[in-house]
């Protein structure tokens, strides 16, 4: 929130008496010279603007909620418990929240109006800052986390644009944290009322925490990472890693400090920066107390010229302030790591401790070589392995020394193009084989077990039913022989664990079932699992009415997602209007028939628009549609029957729509490996894609 560089807002900027005033409540936005309202920052949440507070007569900063959230309830449910956990937040390094209101259709909440500008723009402005400012901002923000920290949250979004520093000449220097956009509970504060984005990473790839990247809780040792990348860039100019966002987000993870552009840093402050940096969280200081304890310690080391040890740093914490975090010595993260094969799924699952916990028994069961999960379509079969995988990751992988993922969906699962010649040539390269052209299909896979049994491995094997026999004489054998020798081999050895998702179990591998092959049904959602999911989704009523619910869609994950972001959508999240959704359900799940259900509501909902369009055109797909194709499909000339509505459309309204069906869970979230391929659940592809030949044939070639 910056002033422009001047104390008396008055002076310099002025409502304009002649244009209808902008008002909420009694704050009136003020305008620039170019009759716009004048804009402070934009963020995850909301844009934040400069108003007068009338009754009052200063000014203040109004942060209203983006409009693209107006129809979300639960978007308004998370602008609410920013503004309220800001609000109990009083300290001269927050800035203080004044009044949340309503006009209309718009939330807004006033902040007190800080004078100055961001770090971001200082630094920009500056190059890099020298060294005892950049310690004395780092020191005040620091201060601002123990307030933040004695509320029992987390920030989550340290970062430069959000501190404003007042450094005018002849002044003293003050810095704030002027924003809680995306605070949330810490792990141990009292369960509220936490709702956030499901599935959806919080915070700047630039300056967040490995934990952050993993999708686990975190405490407040994330914002003390966040907080010493943020140092960095204020004595380097630079932030510690850089690239792309999945780059970034593997650098955080696994990649060592870049320590040789801290040359020109004095020793003591190198030191901290390693300590802060730390990627696993009981190595780091364990909260802001101890950091602005060794701060001082620090200061006075630069200014007595020593040199300090780690040891020193971390040992003058007192006893208290250490008890709260205890845990054993990370291990050593894994050699290797390839997952991004495995589809992008939401991040949150609900009444699932029970299958993450037979996940946590079977890593740790050196008698247990694979694992199949074993459920219908769309219960959340994958949603729950990556969340495994997510807590895994947090933990450096829990001694694996190779992961290894791989969706035979993401190859297609036609019968054409369901074969296991691609898993084969990609995985025997990865683990390291000189030539994986040679032998027979039956060889091969024999090769491929032993590269992997003989190392602690973690295989995850997403998806494997479009290789396995239908119902019938032969259900659930694997149809390659490449594919049946590595699943056979594994069952009999391996060191690691093997885990597989399929919709049948795997007959190959059934004579080993309860001694080295373990098999878990996962079943569907119960009802309070399931109406804990409708109200993260902004779906409201009574709890009995959203158990109620869960029931009627057999508890069935990816229906009750759809139908959550359905009624949320189209009637406000009102749980009471389900019944133009499930009217006349049938009790066979098999073949996702609530889910089917509910996207027959979206498509009535959505008419014959671009965003049926869009998903009928995915329904030409059998695996995720990559950047070209979708390209050429929409190109002109329009494709009669699938492309008219989508043919010339700019980038910006293409976003849009996408960003639509994101919301509505019928698009996959965007993979940061491959951001502009398009991905959706099978079930979804196939409904649209059956809808396509039944509806617009004869299909494009």
């Amino acid at each position: 929130m910056e002033s422009g560089g001047s104390s008396t807002s008055e002076d310099t900027v002025k409502p304009i008496p002649k244009q209808a005033p902008q008002r909420f409540e009694h704050y009136e936005l003020l305008k620039g010279e170019d009759g716009k309202p004048v804009e402070l920052g934009r963020g995850a949440m909301g844009i934040t603007y400069k108003a007068y507070d009338i009754d009052l007569q200063c000014p203040v900063a109004l942060k209203v909620i983006n409009e693209c959230y107006l129809g979300d309830e639960s978007a308004r449910f998370r602008f609410l418990r920013e503004a309220r956990s800001a609000a109990r937040l009083r300290h001269s390094n927050v800035a203080s929240v004044l009044h949340l209101g309503r006009t209309g259709n718009s939330y807004f909440y006033a902040m007190e109006f800080v004078e100055g500008e961001t770090l971001e723009k200082l630094i920009k402005r500056s190059g890099q800052i020298e060294v005892k400012m950049a310690l004395e901002i780092a020191t005040q923000v620091t201060a601002g986390l123990a307030a933040v920290h004695k509320q029992k949250l987390v920030h989550r979004d340290i970062k430069p644009s959000n501190i404003m520093v007042n450094a005018e000449e002849g002044s003293t220097l003050t810095a704030k944290i002027i924003d809680l956009g995306l605070a949330k509970p810490a792990p141990d504060a009292p369960a509220d009322v936490a709702i956030s984005m499901p599935g959806a990473f919080a915070g700047t790839p630039e300056f967040a925490s490995p934990e952050q990247f993993a999708g686990v809780g975190v405490d407040i040792r994330s914002d003390l990472y966040s907080l010493g990348a943020m140092l960095w860039k204020m004595l380097t100019g630079h932030v510690v890693f850089s690239g792309s966002p999945a780059e970034v987000m593997y650098q955080h993870q696994h990649a060592p400090l870049p320590l040789e552009k801290l040359e020109a840093v004095p020793q003591p402050v190198v030191v901290l920066l390693k300590v802060l940096l730390e990627k696993d969280p009981t190595r780091r200081l364990q909260n802001p107390t101890e950091l602005l304890e060794a701060m001082a310690m620090i200061t006075d080391a630069i200014g007595e010229r020593r040199r300090i040890t780690r040891q020193s740093l971390q040992n003058m914490g007192t006893p208290a302030s250490r008890v709260v975090f205890r845990k054993p010595r990370a291990r050593l993260a894994p050699e290797k790591i390839s997952v991004a094969r495995l589809p992008v799924t939401g991040g949150d699952v609900f009444g699932r401790e029970e299958d993450i916990a037979f996940l946590d028994g079977a890593w740790a069961n050196k008698q247990v070589n694979v694992v199949t999960i074993v459920a219908r379509a769309g219960v959340g079969k994958s949603t729950l392995v990556n969340h495994w995988l997510r807590r895994m990751a947090a933990k450096h992988y829990r001694s694996a020394e190779l992961v290894f993922g791989w969706s035979f969906y993401r190859q297609g699962s036609s019968g054409d193009t369901s074969s296991a010649d691609e898993f084969l040539d990609a995985t025997l390269t990865w683990f390291g084989d000189p030539d994986p052209r040679p032998g027979t299909a039956w060889e091969k896979g024999e090769r491929l077990a032993k590269l992997v049994a003989h190392r602690r491995t973690l295989l995850v094997l997403d998806g494997l039913e479009p290789l396995q026999n239908p119902p019938g004489p032969q259900e659930g054998r694997v149809r390659e022989p490449s594919l049946q020798a590595l699943l056979r081999e594994l069952a009999a050895f391996n060191t690691g664990l093997c885990v597989i998702t399929t919709r049948t179990p795997v007959a190959d591998i059934a004579d080993r079932e309860g001694t080295s092959a373990l098999r878990r049904d996962l079943e569907q959602l119960s009802s309070d699992a399931g109406a804990k999911l409708l109200r993260t989704l902004g779906v409201k009523g009574d709890e009995a009415e959203l158990r109620s619910a869960s029931d009627e869609f057999s508890g069935h994950s990816l229906a009750l997602t759809l139908l959550g972001s359905y009624l949320s959508d189209a009637y406000n999240g009102d749980i009471r209007c389900r019944g133009e959704v499930s009217g006349h359900l049938a009790h066979d799940v098999r073949q996702g028939v609530h889910a089917r259900k509910v996207m027959k509501s979206y498509q009535t909902w959505f008419g014959e628009g671009p965003e049926l369009s869009a998903l009928r055109m995915l329904g030409l797909f059998d695996r995720p549609a990559d950047e070209k194709a979708v390209g050429v499909l929409l190109k002109p000339p329009a494709i009669p029957g699938l492309t008219e509505s989508l043919t010339g459309l700019s980038p910006t309204v293409w976003r849009t729509i996408l960003a639509k069906l994101r919301r509505a869970r019928l698009l996959a979230g965007e993979d940061p490996h491959n951001p502009w391929d398009l991905d959706t659940h099978p079930l979804i592809r196939e409904y649209f894609g059956e809808q396509l030949i039944s509806e617009r044939s004869p299909l494009p070639e």
